[in-house]
């Protein structure tokens, strides 16, 4: 009955030690990601900063003596993403 008893005792032991070691890898994980998303989110905000710099830059450069050239700064600094010569 005694090696019954110690046999349990060992099993739990080591049930314990198992779901600590996993709760501790999860929390591993979970800090790694959240670094990743901070790294990942720094690049972002670090990405926009320059664009909005070197639109402020350009803003700064350009003569505004032509309507023609006042327009098409504009629609490219509201979609920058696009080309304004380029139909859809």
């Amino acid at each position: 009955m005694d090696f019954e008893l110690r046999a349990a005792k060992e099993k739990w032991e080591k049930e314990q030690r198992e779901k600590k070691e996993r709760a501790r890898a999860r929390i591993e994980r979970e800090k790694k990601a959240r670094d990743e998303a901070a790294k990942r989110q720094e690049a972002i905000e670090t990405a926009q900063r320059l664009r909005r710099l070197e639109e402020s830059a350009a803003l700064d450069a350009v003569s505004f003596s032509s309507p023609v050239v006042f327009f098409f700064f504009f629609y490219y600094v509201k979609n920058s993403h696009t080309d304004p010569c380029r139909r859809n």
